[in-house]
């Protein structure tokens, strides 16, 4: 059983009701967001790897997943959940960075709500494999993306990234798994090293597995 994070419940930007398991209480944070078949718990190893590496991480479920609960957006507004979990970290006295990751759906998620901050609020956007999303050329923060080079959302990647004006950078692992799905490939090791260094950009510190 992990004990490494507590419970944590949050307002959602239009009111939505959000729980989440906040791991660590570092100056370097992350806010974690799931896929569409995936939930919270599926970023659980991440979260202890970042631990290892002095990275907070805050991992939610979703509205309409686990006990999280829709607002006055509508179901299926989910970066309004990325805009709560945000304020939610900016009220914790430990947080420094906040950096965003999301996949798939939790990609075209943070993506959507970064159009909101600048880079002195956020200081990176790790997108995973994330939905083709509109708008990405009004994003100021700096964009990392990563996907697989046979997967179906691989030229929606490339043309996010073509259109990125922020800080940009992309990465793209050998084979079609999707998200999430490459945490369970042999890309894994080499995924969690990108990650920790996007998070900790501008830091100097050896990744520890």
């Amino acid at each position: 059983m992990n004990v490494n994070f507590k419970e944590v419940n949050f307002e959602a930007a239009d009111g939505g009701d959000i729980y989440g398991s906040l791991f660590g209480s570092y100056p370097d944070t992350v806010i974690l967001a799931h896929g569409r078949v995936f939930n919270k718990e599926s970023y659980y190893d991440l979260c202890d790897v970042l631990l290892k590496n002095k990275i907070s991480s805050l991992t939610f479920d979703f509205r309409g997943y686990g006990n999280s609960k829709e607002g006055s957006a509508g179901l299926n507004a989910y970066g309004e959940d990325i805009i709560g979990a945000i304020k939610f970290m900016q009220g914790l006295d430990f947080v420094k960075n906040i950096s965003l990751l999301g996949s798939s759906m939790g990609g075209a998620a943070i993506l959507n709500a970064s159009k909101l901050y600048k880079p002195s609020e956020i200081k990176s956007v790790i997108a995973l494999s994330p939905v083709y999303t509109e708008g990405i050329d009004f994003i100021d923060v700096p964009i990392h993306y990563i996907g697989s080079k046979e997967e179906k959302f691989a030229d929606g990647i490339k043309k996010m990234y073509a259109m990125t004006k922020s800080s940009k950078t992309v990465h793209f692992f050998n084979g079609s798994a999707h998200a999430q799905n490459i945490f369970a490939t042999e890309a894994k090791e080499e995924l969690i090293s990108l990650i920790i260094s996007y998070v900790k950009e501008g830091n100097s510190s050896a990744v520890k597995a």
